[in-house]
């Protein structure tokens, strides 16, 4: 054995090391079991394919989480204007049985603050967004004209997000589907004003229709929030799974990694040690 294969050898076994205590530095401070794809090919392919997917369950989850805000909301609203409604329904029985002007007038003005309850509530925003407005939801959707009727300047469109491979979900009622309600509160208020008792009774069917109509509309919004749900909760058990899995394959043990790394630095400065002590007297002995 030559000197010069002593010296090589050497600097082989120390490179080594130096390159192992390099790669558990870099786990230790990363947390990662890889540095680079081709450091292990196989567990690289099935890191970058779940960190996909949990992207996209990312994706999903925040289009779940806008899409129940929109349905809460909306769903919130539908109460309150069924609570109008029930208030419009009372005041036309009312109605129906006075023939006092003075109650009459009494009971138009109640309605008159029923329908600007009834617009506020119509107006609905989650954010910047109204929710009864369709596409057009950056402006409030139903304002009154100069003569006091409704006017609606959303759309009726259908609101959709992405919350499955191929699938999106609806989270609006357009604003189309509360005009009848609007409409209801108009006849009985222009019912009251005439003070006809026979015209103010009926009234009480159209009013009853707007209830029904809310109603419907709620049970649709409660389907949709049962689905949302689901998914959310499906979401949240796969994004679990997904993380640790991922976490199996890209995450280091670090209990073992440090003890490595503390191992082989101290068989490092040994091997300092040890070559500053053998080698000088090994070349001396070469020499002679």
């Amino acid at each position: 054995v030559t000197m010069n294969m002593m010296i090589n050898q050497f600097n082989f076994d120390l490179n080594n090391q130096l390159t192992s205590i390099a790669k558990d530095s870099y786990e230790l401070s990363s947390g990662n079991a890889i540095q680079l794809p081709q450091d292990n090919p196989v567990s690289n392919n099935y890191i970058m394919n779940f960190k996909e997917k949990i992207n996209k369950i990312n994706d999903y989850q925040n289009n779940i989480t806008a899409g129940q805000s929109i349905l809460n909301s909306t769903d919130s609203a539908l109460n309150s204007i069924s609570t109008i409604l029930n208030n419009a329904n009372t005041i036309a029985l009312q109605g129906a049985n006075v023939t006092n002007s003075d109650s009459l007038t009494s009971l138009q003005k109640s309605v008159e603050a029923l329908k600007q309850s009834l617009l506020s509530v119509a107006n609905t925003s989650v954010g910047n967004t109204y929710i009864f407005a369709g596409s057009k939801s950056s402006n409030p959707p139903f304002s009154l004209d100069s003569n006091g009727n409704v006017v609606y300047s959303g759309d009726a469109a259908s609101i959709q997000y992405s919350v499955e491979p191929g699938a999106t979900a609806t989270v609006n009622i357009d604003g189309t589907q509360l005009l009848p309600i609007f409409k209801a509160l108009d006849n009985l208020e222009l019912a009251l004003k005439s003070g006809n008792q026979e015209t103010i009774s009926n009234t009480i069917a159209d009013i009853k229709s707007a209830i029904d109509t809310v109603n419907d509309l709620q049970s649709i919004v409660g389907s949709r929030q049962n689905m949302m749900q689901y998914l959310a909760n499906y979401y949240s058990n796969a994004l679990t799974n997904y993380n640790s899995i991922l976490s199996s394959y890209q995450d280091i043990d670090f209990p073992t990694v440090a003890t490595d790394y503390a191992t082989r630095r101290t068989a490092y400065q040994a091997a300092l040690k040890v070559g500053a002590q053998i080698l000088p007297q090994s070349l001396v002995n070469y020499l002679q």
